[in-house]
């Protein structure tokens, strides 16, 4: 009888998740689901629960058999364990004792954060790519959409839950949502506790450490008042001198090289002309089933080519990560993209982004199913950034190369120009980033000009690089 109530037990209470009101160490919740009436939480900074136990507040759920309970923990200890346990008020049991890592402390200017999104209904993939963002321990992070491929059905919400139930219970996690969970705007909003902005929690901001988060609904991309709230929040943060880094969280990706190319390409005269006039630092986004990275994007200084690097000066450019690849299938590169000329770097594969902020410097590394590294780079704004005990580095630059025809049969002319001289490495490599060739040259004026026939190859997406001492500059070229 014993081992059939534990079962029951560890059945009833699921779904646990941690959110927040405000910033990740004001206004911490825990919500859980429950088939009882009147579930409780204990808890504590030790095995004692010294804090005492509580009444969850009950709010319906997605599904008839169960509802949410949901206990605010208000203002919590940073850098410490929480203990806690559940009481299951249907078979009048504790559950099992169950540990919650808090961030660091408001006022740090090192600390760490996760961008996943898009996992829908491949489970296995989901449950692999959340574990890996897991294991970071990062202070919290962002889910920038689309858990479901159809946000009306609840038993893929309740797939969701049972896939990434490690992450959610170990990690906070602040939401934007994607296109397919806005077909039930009402679910998804009921779901997770996020700050309000207007009445609602589809778009929001929190301030942690030296920088300002911000999570835009572009399901809504019309919305006048976020679009106003958008820039009151950027212009606040500008003139705020203790914020270093201005980083947005998105569904949709406003430069694209894959399926969804020219989605929100009516928006860059509203919403990222927001972000180019107030110096948004990183945009990380989803949608596209793939990881990209773009090159500095200023359309004050340009509308068809880059500028020179990164940065949150007048002439420097944004930084969009598209890290769109926790489960759901992939989508590859579109040939017709106009895009391209945007893109630094594509990748077609399962994927999550780490981010750690030390002081004037944001590293971020993005990596594969198994842990691999995709791309790793980073934002140094030691020039400008108020912040102290950082050391100055070079920034990253970025010279114009081009590559046609695109897509090509084979022979293709690369084009390319800075204000290096001497010896230059071309190399290409395929999607899996194995090296197919690598060629030395010497550049002697600021225009390089290379001809090369993949046409032995397999047809597919190449990236081509040219590298000059510390320099490095990429662009994608398809053969088809």
């Amino acid at each position: 009888l014993m081992a059939g109530i534990s079962i029951i037990t560890h059945a009833t209470i699921s779904q646990i998740r941690w959110g927040s009101s405000g910033d990740p160490l004001n206004g911490l919740t825990v919500t859980w689901s429950g088939t009882g009436t009147s579930d409780s939480i204990k808890w504590g900074y030790s095995t004692m629960f010294e804090k005492g136990s509580f009444k969850g507040t009950i709010r319906t759920g997605y599904q008839s058999s169960a509802s949410f309970f949901k206990y605010n923990l208000g203002s919590v200890t940073p850098s410490s364990t929480i203990y806690y346990k559940f009481y299951d008020s249907n078979t009048s049991t504790w559950g099992a004792q169950k540990t919650f890592l808090t961030a660091p402390p408001l006022n740090t200017n090192t600390f760490a954060f996760t961008a996943l999104g898009d996992c829908r209904t491949s489970l296995s993939v989901l449950t692999a790519i959340s574990n890996l963002a897991s294991a970071k321990q990062a202070a919290f992070s962002l889910f920038n959409g689309d858990l479901t491929l159809d946000g009306n059905v609840a038993s893929e919400y309740t797939s969701f839950f049972t896939a990434s139930s490690n992450f959610l219970s170990n990690n906070l996690v602040y939401h934007a949502e994607g296109n397919h969970d806005a077909l039930s705007p009402s679910t998804f909003t009921n779901m997770f506790d996020l700050p309000i902005t207007n009445g609602s929690n589809l778009y929001y901001s929190f301030r942690y450490g030296n920088a300002i988060f911000i999570t835009l609904n572009t399901c809504d991309p019309t919305n006048a008042a976020q679009l106003s709230w958008l820039r009151t929040t950027l212009a606040a943060a500008a003139a705020d001198p203790t914020i270093e880094w201005k980083i947005v969280s998105a569904h949709h990706p406003f430069f694209n090289t894959g399926t969804h190319t020219g989605d929100m390409d009516a928006y860059r005269g509203t919403i990222w002309k927001a972000f180019d006039d107030y110096g948004v630092d990183l945009i990380v986004n989803g949608h596209d089933h793939n990881y990209q990275r773009s090159k500095p994007i200023n359309f004050n200084v340009s509308t068809t080519t880059p500028v020179a690097q990164y940065g949150s000066g007048p002439t420097d450019g944004r930084c969009e990560v598209i890290s769109g690849g926790a489960g759901a299938s992939l989508y590859t590169l579109n040939a017709s993209s106009a895009d391209a000329w945007a893109i630094n770097n594509y990748n077609s594969n399962y994927n999550y982004t780490y981010c750690q902020v030390q002081g004037c410097k944001l590293i971020i590394t993005v990596y594969g199913q198994t842990g691999t590294v995709m791309d790793n780079f980073t934002l140094d704004k030691s020039a400008t950034c108020s912040t102290a005990g950082v050391s100055a580095e070079t920034k990253e630059k970025f010279n114009p190369i081009s590559v046609f025809p695109n897509p090509s049969e084979g022979p293709f002319t690369l084009k390319y120009k800075s204000a290096e001289m001497g010896e230059a490495i071309i190399k290409i490599f395929d999607m899996d980033g194995k090296e197919v060739t690598s060629k030395k040259v010497m550049k002697t004026s600021a225009n390089l000009e290379f001809n090369y026939d993949l046409s032995t190859h397999a047809k597919g997406i190449y990236t081509v690089s040219v590298n000059m001492g510390n320099q490095k500059d990429n662009a994608i070229i398809i053969l088809k």
